[in-house]
C-alpha cells in the first residue's frame, strides 16, 4: 500500500473513531488520546491529518453534509420532482438524526458551544443553498404558486429544518415534527396540481415512512 492510500485509510479510520466516541461520550469528554487508542495510531500520526480535536470534528460534520447530498441524489434518482424531493429530503434527514450515527453526531456538533461559531454558519449556508436550489427548480417546473419570494421562503424552511433536526438529534422521543414543518407551507407554496400528493407524503414524515412522492408532472402546453 502506498503512502497516499495509507493516509486515506488512516483519515477514514480517525473520522470513524471520532464519530463513535463523540456519539458515546460527547465531544467535550472525548480526548485525542482516546481516538488514537481506538484506531491504534500514534498522536503524531493523528496530528498529520487532524491538528486538533476541532479539525477532527469538522471532518465529522463534513460527513454529515455529505449525507444530505447522498440522500438528495437517491430521491432524485427515483424520479421525484423538486418540491417532492425537498419534502422527502427534510423528512429523511430528520429521521437519520435519530437513527444514523453520522447525522446524529454531526447535528450535535453543530450546536456544541466550542464549535458553534466555526460550523453552524457553514451548515446553515449549505442547507439554505440546497433549499433555494430545489425551490428554484420547483418554480421552473410550475410546482409553485406565482409571486413567492423564494429567498424568504428558503430562509423560513431552512430555519425550521435546523430546529426540527436539532430536536431529533437530542430528543429521546420522536423529536422534531417535519410533517408540521410542511403541513401549512405546502398549502401556500404548491400549486393544486402537486399539493395533494405532497400533503400525503408530508403526513407520512412523522412515522419516518413518507408516501411515495409524486413524480415530475408533465408541463401543460398551450393548444392551438
Amino acid at each position: 500500500m502506498n503512502d497516499a492510500a495509507r493516509g486515506t485509510r488512516t483519515r477514514a479510520a480517525l473520522v470513524a473513531a471520532g464519530i463513535e466516541l463523540f456519539d458515546r461520550d460527547g465531544y467535550g469528554a472525548t480526548s485525542l488520546d482516546a481516538v488514537c487508542r481506538r484506531v491504534s495510531v500514534t498522536k503524531g500520526a493523528l496530528y498529520r491529518h487532524y491538528p486538533s480535536k476541532q479539525a477532527l470534528a469538522v471532518a465529522v460534520v463534513e460527513e454529515h453534509f455529505r449525507r444530505w447530498h447522498e440522500v438528495r441524489d437517491a430521491i432524485e434518482r427515483r424520479g421525484a420532482g423538486p418540491l417532492a424531493t425537498l419534502v422527502e429530503l427534510t423528512g429523511e434527514m430528520n429521521r437519520l438524526a435519530r437513527t444514523d450515527r453520522v447525522v446524529r453526531v454531526g447535528v450535535r456538533l453543530l450546536f456544541t458551544s466550542e464549535l458553534f461559531d466555526l460550523l453552524a454558519g457553514v451548515h446553515v449556508a449549505c442547507l439554505s443553498a440546497v433549499v433555494r436550489d430545489l425551490l428554484g427548480r420547483a418554480e421552473r417546473a410550475g410546482e409553485l404558486v406565482a409571486g413567492l419570494d423564494l429567498r424568504d421562503e428558503a430562509d423560513g424552511i431552512t430555519s425550521a429544518v435546523v430546529g426540527t433536526q436539532a430536536l431529533a438529534a437530542v430528543a429521546t422521543g420522536p423529536g422534531g415534527r417535519p410533517d408540521a414543518l410542511w403541513r401549512h407551507r405546502l398549502a401556500r407554496l404548491a400549486t393544486p396540481r402537486v399539493c395533494g400528493g405532497l400533503l400525503g407524503a408530508a403526513a407520512g414524515l412523522t412515522t419516518g415512512t413518507p408516501s411515495t412522492p409524486p413524480r415530475r408532472a408533465p408541463r401543460r402546453t398551450a393548444s392551438g
